[in-house]
């Protein structure tokens, strides 16, 4: 499949959606036979999710796919250390999805290509484990909870801290009531990230096709000094991306309290002030009937120890 100019990728979306429907029929499989995965986005994430899948004697990775192909070295020597078979290197994950022998897709890209690409999964035909944030606003993940009805797919986002036995302990003690009523409850979320460094914009290195990394999103030129997570245009924001666990926590234990009536957010760049966009400091409340949930998170206090 050739590489596509920006016009070119954008245009052809909607032809590419179609396509991909017409193939959208599963393979069925046999009883014990292994569940077929391909990896979309291949950073810290990615590959040990790519590691970590391939390890399960029910699972063979078969694709690893990223935009830039300096990234392809240390995950196929991840994944060919944890199973049998030699994934396909791809730059395209496209290719994932025109496989008819691909049961599912694991999404561990930017926030940037967390809808597009879990939406063309599912019209695919593929289940998807797509990283937090589950979408980039909440538009996209509107659209992803309608592509997976309407496709009659499974698409999980990665909120595995509700899985944990320390989680599970202390949800039975509260839905115990030992703790009585619970009007009000207060997420704390404290990182240090540290300053990103200014620079000048930069030809895009060989072997990475960076219209495909920018996708749906706008083109900004390509310079690695500016930290995706810290542009509106690839990301909600390191607390928002980190914070979801601690919120989704806090619902978890509150026996997944349904959408608040209100939501009143503060925040901004306080303390880096190092070009970056989204905010390093963000408080939020969240109103309920009877409950208040208030969360508190920023970039620069090296308060919090996390298990």
């Amino acid at each position: 499949m050739k590489s596509l100019n920006r016009r070119e990728f954008m245009k052809g979306t909607v032809g590419a959606a179609a396509s991909l429907t017409l193939l959208s029929q599963p393979r069925a499989r046999a009883a014990g036979e292994k569940i077929i995965m391909g990896v979309m986005g291949l950073g810290g994430r990615g590959t040990y999710l790519a590691e970590k899948f391939a390890q399960r004697p029910d699972v063979e990775i078969a694709y690893l796919s990223d935009p830039n192909t300096r990234r392809f070295a240390r995950a196929r020597e991840a994944v060919e250390e944890a199973q049998d078979t030699r994934p396909k290197m791809v730059q395209d994950f496209r290719k994932i999805l025109e496989d008819r022998n691909v049961d599912a897709l694991i999404n561990a890209t930017p926030d940037h290509w967390h809808g597009l690409g879990t939406i063309m999964a599912c019209q695919a035909g593929k289940d998807v484990y797509v990283e937090k944030p589950m979408a980039h606003n909440i538009f996209e993940g509107r659209k992803m909870i309608e592509a997976a009805r309407k496709y009659k797919r499974v698409i999980q986002v990665g909120m595995q801290t509700r899985t944990a036995p320390y989680t599970r302990k202390a949800k039975e003690y509260i839905q115990s009531g030992k703790m009585g009523d619970i009007y009000l409850v207060r997420v704390f979320n404290m990182m240090q990230h540290s300053k990103q460094r200014e620079a000048p914009n930069q030809p895009v290195p060989e072997g990475f096709d960076y219209d495909m990394w920018c996708g749906p999103a706008p083109k900004l030129p390509y310079n690695p000094s500016r930290r995706w997570l810290n542009q509106w245009e690839y990301s909600c924001g390191p607390i928002p991306g980190d914070a979801v666990h601690q919120l989704d926590l806090a619902r978890y234990l509150m026996n997944d309290i349904p959408y608040p009536k209100t939501v009143v957010h503060a925040g901004g760049v306080n303390a880096l002030r190092d070009g970056r966009e989204t905010p390093d400091t963000q408080f939020a409340t969240f109103e309920y009937d009877s409950l208040t949930l208030l969360m508190e998170s920023a970039l620069w206090t090296p308060y919090i120890k996390k298990i």
